[in-house]
């Protein structure tokens, strides 16, 4: 049977309690604090000075919340100025098109990940939890151009661990690629919409993020990966909700390795709208995410769920900044970066499409660096 769901309401608006209509939230949940017994030893960390010592030069040139107040009131013009302060001014000074900030972003990223790669050891596994987000992006890109017949669109050449010669000859031969993009194009071959077809490779990207965290035995690197997965798969549960899927596909659907247990996430969307949000009370991360459902009017956007997402795994990401040393510094640096380029892209972008400050301010994510 299916489930009742509306594509233009809050699945879950009537269930929400009083003292979340009026704004008041709980406590942020214990996961976003790290404590000291989730800090390896000395002994251990001490093999990513070198690259800590590196971050701390360039953590002096990050961008900053100042920095982010400027642009958003600046012309596209001045926001190239303004960011001559920080090394991405370097890649964006011929820019005037969309499509040449996303070349100078990309490069700035890719120029990134390759000098602080070079001071990693080599059995480190930071760099491939962080890269393999671009395989698994040109892995769908490649597969979906097959299905259609069209053009690949979006490939993002030199960001991944794998050349786009090697995905595109994976997907003649799967088995020509290692696990797990063979598994993943296996798996795909079950599956028609496109939703579908994204939902299952975010799937496989999330675990294989989840396996790589614990390769690299950092207990605050798998807390980051199952706290995604869990996030993942709550607003799974909502968009399953407001398209009416069948609770048999929501399970084939679900990452599998947050904190939150499969079979909670199947009993509460089993549940009737009325009762979700009860349900979801016990969630931890209920009292940041679910302000969404405050308003009785709300229309539920999933990118406004995905800004809150990022701002949460954001704020997991600054608990680490007392740590002096190992492998949280180089964890919080990369997705510093990576947040930076989010954020300079949505603003620039934004102004060529003269939207509005006070629109634009709505879409920000949180900085690493105040």
């Amino acid at each position: 049977m299916n489930v009742p769901g509306h594509a233009n309401m809050n699945p879950i608006k009537r269930g929400v309690l009083p003292h979340f209509r009026e704004g008041k939230t709980r406590r942020l949940p214990d996961f976003l604090t790290v404590s000291q017994r989730r800090i390896s030893s000395f002994n251990d960390v001490t093999r990513y000075g070198y690259a800590v010592g590196m971050i701390r030069v360039f953590e002096t040139r990050m961008l900053t919340t100042q920095h982010v107040d400027r642009l958003v009131e600046a012309s596209f013009e001045e926001g190239l100025h303004i960011l001559d302060e920080t090394p991405i001014g370097e890649y964006l000074k011929e820019a005037t098109l969309a499509k040449e900030v996303d070349i100078g972003l990309n490069a700035f990223l890719r120029d990134t990940y390759e000098i602080l790669g070079k001071a990693l050891p080599r059995d480190s596994f930071i760099m491939d939890f962080f890269r393999c987000r671009f395989d698994f992006h040109n892995l769908k890109a490649l597969f979906k151009a097959e299905r259609t017949g069209e053009e690949p669109e979006g490939l993002l050449e030199g960001l991944g661990t794998l050349e786009l010669d090697e995905l595109h000859k994976g997907l003649e031969n799967p088995y020509v690629l290692p696990w797990p993009y063979k598994e993943t194009l296996e798996e795909l071959a079950r599956w028609e919409t496109p939703q579908e077809l994204d939902t299952v490779i975010d799937r496989h990207y999330l675990e294989h993020r989840l396996f790589l965290a614990s390769r690299e035995e950092s207990p605050f690197m798998v807390d980051f990966a199952r706290a995604s997965i869990d996030l993942a798969n709550l607003k799974l549960l909502i968009r399953s909700r407001i398209l009416s899927k069948e609770r048999e596909f929501v399970q084939a659907m679900l990452a599998r390795g947050g904190f939150i247990e499969e079979t909670t996430l199947l009993e509460i969307y089993g549940e009737a709208p009325e009762n979700m949000v009860k349900k979801l009370e016990s969630i931890r991360y209920y009292a940041r995410l679910m302000e969404l459902v405050e308003d009785e009017e709300y229309v539920v956007r999933l990118t406004e769920f995905d800004r809150r997402s990022d701002d949460q795994l954001m704020e997991m990401v600054r608990g680490t900044k007392r740590i002096s040393v190992g492998v949280e510094p180089v964890f919080a640096y990369i997705r510093a970066r990576e947040n930076e380029v989010l954020l300079v892209r949505l603003i620039l972008v934004a102004k060529l499409h003269n939207i509005a400050p006070e629109a634009i301010e709505k879409m920000l994510r949180k900085l690493y660096i105040e």
